[in-house]
């Protein structure tokens, strides 16, 4: 996980707690605040992963293309 996402998190879970009052958020509790970053990072995590993914098979494609181009001329 990067730097990156973690700030990321942090600032998710930061506008998060703004919604709640005092008492409200000694409810949810730290251990529930924590989880909630950590959910965050996972999901940045995946869709950067997914979008890596797309931009390799772009990548290939175009490769691809390229040599196709070059044998033709």
């Amino acid at each position: 996980m990067s730097n990156r996402h973690q700030e990321l998190a942090d600032q998710v879970v930061v506008a998060f707690r703004k919604h709640f009052e005092p008492v409200e958020k000694e409810l949810i509790g730290e251990v529930r605040f924590r989880e909630l970053h950590r959910m965050v990072c996972e999901a940045l995590s995946a869709e950067l992963e997914s979008t890596t993914d797309r931009v390799q098979g772009l990548l290939q494609e175009l490769r691809k293309e390229v040599e196709k181009t070059e044998l033709e001329l």
